[in-house]
């Protein structure tokens, strides 16, 4: 069977990720599994899976390795951990969500200790980049089905006034309605935001003021160390759960 699996550590973090991959397994059609690197035990993320009936694997061995090898198994849909740093606050939040990303073309799902996921996922914004492969690349990530219900926002930032921003407009808005129309047939109506401004800032304004659920992003497979400053920023900051898509 397709699983989510949900990465938990022995702290009460383990909860909002717990809430959250079975969110995303309602979404995604697959059942939902709890792992556990060992460092200290395993007494309270035991005890969290049980809570949230789910059930727990544990691993050994360097977190970022055990975890590779977990979200490759072909059965596996995709992978949601938290956000804080193992070393205290030595590292920036995100670290080991964004080595993963960097690992596997499947959605990793980072989420924020101090948030409350709700039990099932109604709105989702989707940070559209301007290129069609990444665009494309982005709404296929969330592998939506008609099913599922989801309310889709999307936000596309220009850092200045473009010559032609209603030509901006236009082209994203149709190619994400031809999309959905494609591949999704029934799918609820999208709605875009066309935003002028800092990317980060403008996506984390945006999923503010429409109260989603998940915010996805993409996440380049590069070897640039300046990678991805759009996506570090918005998992800094972000206070819902952030989706990172691999943009090949």
């Amino acid at each position: 069977m397709s699983r989510v699996v949900a990465v938990i550590d022995n702290s009460a973090a383990a909860r909002p990720v717990l809430t959250t991959a079975r969110a995303i397994s309602v979404v995604l059609g697959g059942a939902t599994e709890a792992v556990h690197v060992l460092e200290n035990g395993d007494e309270t993320a035991r005890a969290m899976a049980d809570s949230a009936g789910v059930e727990l694997r544990t691993l050994s061995g360097d977190p970022a390795e055990a975890l590779a090898d977990v979200v490759s198994e072909e059965d596996v849909l995709a992978l949601v951990l938290g956000t804080h740093g193992r070393l205290s606050g030595r590292r920036r939040a995100g670290h080991l969500a964004l080595d993963i990303a960097g690992r596997t073309d499947k959605p990793v799902v980072a989420v924020p200790p101090e948030t409350r996921p709700p039990e099932r996922l109604q709105k989702v914004l989707v940070a559209m980049e301007g290129s069609p492969g990444k665009r494309r690349a982005l709404l296929r990530s969330i592998a939506l089905s008609t099913s599922a219900g989801l309310e889709i926002v999307i936000v596309h930032v220009d850092e200045e006034i473009p010559s032609f921003n209603d030509q901006v407009q236009y082209e994203s808005e149709t190619y994400a309605h031809e999309f959905f129309a494609r591949h999704l047939i029934g799918a609820p109506e999208v709605t875009l935001e066309l935003r002028i401004g800092v990317p980060a800032e403008e996506v984390l304004a945006a999923a503010e003021s429409t109260g989603v659920d998940l915010i996805a992003v993409g996440w380049p497979h590069t070897t640039d160390p300046s990678r991805g400053a759009v996506a570090r920023e918005i998992l800094d900051r972000s206070p819902v759960p952030v989706l990172l898509v691999a943009i090949v």
